[in-house]
């Protein structure tokens, strides 16, 4: 059971058995108007993402004559559609074993006794929701969502369809982009796969941070055929997500969006900065977590990961020479010094393999270090013609950001140092290891549908399939199993 079902089983049962705790206003009688607005609450539960039908019927509460069991019902609805709100109806953890997120920090029962004593039900539960501009965005465009007439039929699977071609599937495309408000007009019957009708395609494919190329592929197709319903649960499940997470940031703080391959640095709630960023391989996926950022190491080492190491190892068996002119080093782990390959004692002795600062450097000309469980960072990349690339997962897990010169300027500003000195940092050869006094935090997340700079929602390729089992669970699944078991009534 979790702690939170814990919290919840002691809060109802002693909110209903303490004699002292009745001399208060909160733990009074709850009055007609009171069941009104809870009832007003959990009608708009839907607003949010939440099944009305997993909370009690208002219908059925407002009908009860008042007493000890019409309050001791309220209370029970109350704490349960407050704690969806505070802390998501899902453990992410059912959903990823690796999922280390920060929680948001919530106290219900002092919630509920403000809500009790100001007469302020149905308030409460927008106070517990989370109020960051994305969430109240996503929260809209549901309802406009909801409201939608059902999209038109789904363009029919085929050959990939490019600028050129005719017939009823180019025009069933440039009727599902008229529709989706990418060409100004859905055109006639017959008409040929155009530059117009290839720009608009462009231009939905970018935003769906899908390649860009103008020519209608499988994936997106599978992206223009989301119909309503589709995209009704992507945000629903990224409302979830907004759920899961700190209500404060961080006054200055970085997040990496993975399935958008972004990385934004905050300042004073607006962005100040955007970066694209390369993320794992969906065989080794950057996780969900949030840590402080501590050091920042300028013209970095790299130790290789144990697990990935033995190639190198095998590098220095084989062809030392080639090793070497790559800025490979061979570490004795025991004594910690570097050893010619030449005196290697493959037989007796363990070795680590690490590279030296240079162009060639695996981390490239610096590393943000926030250390976690998951050995997973922010570093630059010698690869970076890849960041021209829409699908950028080409990583081992880490983020790799580009232009990190100027991440580096941003994030040493408080610490004192002028972009003359990171630049100048930068030119040099010298490992520079800043320990910084004001941490930055870090929070490493997974959005499909965000806003853009004008407010409007964005849906996004869903690159590591996770939307699914996520909304599999806020439909009841297995992952909201442990939810529900926890809102067991207190005896």
């Amino acid at each position: 059971m979790r702690l939170r079902g814990v919290l919840l089983a002691i809060v109802l049962s002693l909110a209903w058995s303490s004699a002292a705790d009745a001399q208060r206003r909160w733990t009074e009688s709850w009055t007609q108007s009171e069941v009104e607005a809870l009832g007003f609450a959990l009608a708009e539960a839907w607003t949010h993402g939440l099944d009305p039908d997993d909370y009690a019927d208002p219908a059925a509460l407002s009908a009860m004559p008042a007493g000890p069991e019409r309050d001791y019902a309220a209370r029970a609805a109350w704490f349960a559609y407050a704690e969806d709100l505070a802390f998501g109806r899902v453990d992410p953890r059912s959903l990823d074993e690796d999922w280390t997120q920060t929680v948001r920090d919530q106290d219900l029962l002092t919630h509920y006794a403000r809500a009790r004593e100001a007469s302020a039900i149905y308030e409460s539960f927008e106070a517990l929701a989370p109020s960051h501009p994305d969430y109240i965005a996503l929260r809209a465009e549901l309802v406009r969502q909801t409201a939608l007439p059902a999209a038109s039929a789904p363009i029919p699977a085929g050959p990939r369809l490019e600028r050129g071609m005719a017939g009823p599937r180019v025009d069933a495309l440039r009727a599902r982009l008229h529709e989706l408000g990418y060409l100004p007009a859905p055109g006639w019957r017959g008409e040929v796969f155009d530059a117009r009708l290839e720009t608009a395609l462009i231009r939905f494919q970018a935003r769906a941070n899908l390649a860009a190329d103008g020519r209608l592929g499988a994936a997106s197709l599978t992206e223009l055929n989301a119909g309503n319903d589709r995209r009704i649960d992507q945000l629903r499940a990224n409302l979830e997500r907004w759920r899961w997470l700190p209500a404060d940031l961080g006054e200055r703080h970085i997040r990496v969006n993975i399935a958008d391959f972004r990385l934004e640095a905050w300042e004073g709630g607006a962005v100040a900065r955007v970066h694209q960023a390369q993320i794992g391989t969906r065989y080794a996926r950057t996780p969900v977590f949030s840590e402080a950022m501590s050091i920042i190491e300028i013209n970095p080492w790299w130790y290789t990961p144990y697990g990935l190491g033995q190639q190198w190892l095998r590098a220095f068996r084989t062809s030392p020479g080639w090793a070497y002119a790559r800025g490979y080093r061979l570490v004795d782990l025991d004594t910690g010094a570097m050893t010619p390959a030449s005196q290697a004692d493959w037989a007796n002795r363990r070795y680590r393999v690490i590279q030296a600062p240079g162009p060639g450097n695996a981390m490239g000309k610096v590393k943000f270090l926030f250390p976690n469980v998951h050995n997973v960072y922010i570093h630059d990349t010698p690869h970076r013609a890849n960041f021209a690339n829409a699908q950028r997962s080409d990583s081992s897990g880490c983020v790799r950001v580009q232009n990190p010169e100027d991440l580096a300027v941003w994030a040493l500003e408080s610490e004192g140092w002028t972009p003359d000195q990171v630049r100048e940092a930068f030119a040099g050869d010298r490992t520079q290891r800043v320990r910084l006094r004001n941490t930055i935090p870090v929070h490493i997340l997974y959005f499909t549908a965000v806003t853009d700079t004008v407010g409007e929602v964005r849906f996004i390729h869903d690159l590591y399939d996770r939307d699914r089992a996520l909304i599999d669970a806020l439909n009841g699944g297995a992952g909201a199993a442990s939810a529900l078991e926890d809102r067991a009534p207190a005896p």
